[in-house]
C-alpha cells in the first residue's frame, strides 16, 4: 500500500467518523427534544387533570348551592302557607288576636286580597279535577282510563300536569290534598 492510499485510508477513516459522530449528535439533539417533548406533554396533562378536578369542585359547589336554595324556597313556601292559614283564620274568626295585635295587623294585611285568592283547584282543568278526585278515590291509572274513556298515558299526563300545578309529587299528597279541600270527603272515602 502506498502512502497516498494510506492518507486516503486515514481520510476516509476520519470521515466516517465525523459522520458517526455528527449522526450521534444529531440523535442525542432528537432524544433531548423528544424527552422535552414528553415533559411537555406531562406538564399539559397535569394541568388537564388540575382544571378538570377544578370543574369537579365547582360543580360540587354549585350542586351544592342549588339544594341550599330549594330548601330556602321551601322553607319560605312553607312559612307563607303557614301565615296564609293563620290569616285566613283570623279572617274568618276561626282564632282570636288581641285586639291591639289584630288591630295593627289588619291595617297591614290586604284582605281583599286574601278574599280574592284562587283556590289551589280552581287553577286545575276540569279533566285534572276528575282525575284527582279518581286517584283520591283510590283507582289506578288503568281503570281512570277506563272510567274516562281514555289511555293510560293520558291519565298519567294529566296526573304530571296536575302534579306540577299543586306542587305534589306523591299520590297520598293528591289525596291529602282532595280530603283538605273537600273534593274528597271522609264518607266518600270510606265508600270508595
Amino acid at each position: 500500500m502506498g502512502k497516498n492510499d494510506q492518507h486516503a485510508g486515514v481520510n476516509g477513516d476520519k470521515t466516517r467518523i465525523e459522520q458517526a459522530e455528527a449522526r450521534t449528535a444529531q440523535a442525542e439533539t432528537r432524544t433531548e427534544q423528544a424527552e422535552t417533548r414528553t415533559e411537555q406533554a406531562k406538564t399539559r396533562a397535569e394541568s388537564a387533570e388540575t382544571r378538570t378536578e377544578q370543574a369537579e369542585t365547582r360543580t360540587e359547589l354549585a350542586k351544592t348551592r342549588t339544594e341550599k336554595a330549594e330548601i330556602r324556597t321551601e322553607q319560605a313556601e312553607t312559612r307563607t302557607e303557614q301565615a296564609e292559614t293563620t290569616l285566613e283564620r283570623v279572617v274568618n274568626k276561626e282564632i282570636h288576636l288581641s285586639s291591639t295585635i289584630s288591630t295593627r295587623l289588619l291595617k297591614k294585611i290586604p284582605l281583599q286580597a286574601i278574599a280574592d285568592r284562587k283556590s289551589p283547584l280552581d287553577e286545575l282543568t276540569a279533566r285534572q279535577r276528575e282525575i284527582l278526585q279518581l286517584i283520591a278515590e283510590g283507582q289506578n291509572t288503568k281503570q281512570i282510563g277506563e272510567i274516562l274513556k281514555v289511555s293510560p298515558k293520558t291519565v298519567e299526563y294529566h296526573r304530571m300536569k296536575l302534579m306540577d300545578c299543586l306542587k305534589i309529587h306523591d299520590i297520598p299528597g293528591l289525596v291529602r290534598f282532595a280530603m283538605q279541600t273537600g273534593l274528597l270527603t271522609q264518607e266518600k272515602l270510606a265508600t270508595g
